[in-house]
């Protein structure tokens, strides 16, 4: 069944014109975001059919682009949709309140909303100022599903570019587990190291897992130490 063969007011867009925004089903809205269907599906039943494979809108969000183009009906450009109406939202998100972010809970709390569905290993910054204010965001490296590669000295060049006072590393962990390796802590060691001799100390460097992350700080207690 096609779209146009429902009555007017069962169609998503005449729904939306109507004022009745706020009644749309997830698959109405993905079906507006994606304005097609298949042959012998409207576009509200290839999204009700891939939500419920998925496992709903929060399962279909967690995945990635790749995950999305393995969905059987979600060629390339319903999967770029789908990408760019999430990444609007991430921008929108970073760019209204700057958020202060002086400890793990308040670095963890930001984050992690931003790396879930994310399918390869990313490493980033936050440049954050005296007060913990946040300067900039930026992924510096990504790599495959179990390993990306960083320097300290790339990583304090860009926290440098912006002023940084101090600078927070992080990085996912695809599996979930946000416990740190070996490679994960001598790399640690050496951003800490070149922190001090630069004199933009190294805040932090999260971890983040599947709704869990590793905080170095608060593991170490680096506040302790002084």
């Amino acid at each position: 069944m096609r779209i146009l063969d429902l009555s007017p007011d069962q169609r998503p867009r005449e729904r939306l014109l109507a004022g009745h925004g706020e009644t749309l089903s997830d698959a109405d809205l993905l079906a507006l975001l994606w304005g097609t269907g298949l042959r012998g599906a409207s576009a509200v039943e290839l999204a009700q059919a891939v939500l419920g494979r998925t496992g709903g809108l929060a399962g279909l969000l967690a995945l990635g682009l790749n995950d999305w183009l393995e969905q059987p009906g979600l060629g390339p450009a319903k999967a770029g949709q789908l990408w760019a109406a999430l990444e609007l939202s991430r921008r929108a998100q970073r760019g209204s309140d700057r958020p202060r972010i002086t400890s793990p809970r308040a670095a963890g709390s930001y984050l992690l909303p931003r790396c879930q569905g994310w399918t390869e290993e990313r490493f980033g910054l936050l440049a954050l100022n005296a007060k913990g204010d946040l300067l900039a965001e930026r992924i510096l490296s990504q790599g495959t599903a179990t390993a990306t590669l960083i320097s300290p000295r790339e990583f304090f060049r860009e926290a440098l570019r912006y002023g940084a006072s101090t600078a927070l590393a992080f990085h996912n962990h695809p599996s979930g587990d946000p416990a740190p390796s070996r490679e994960d802590i001598q790399l640690t060691r050496r951003l800490q190291a070149a922190g001090e001799s630069l004199g933009v100390p190294l805040a932090d460097h999260l971890i983040l897992g599947r709704e869990r992350y590793h905080s170095f700080r608060a593991a170490e207690g680096w506040d302790q130490r002084g």
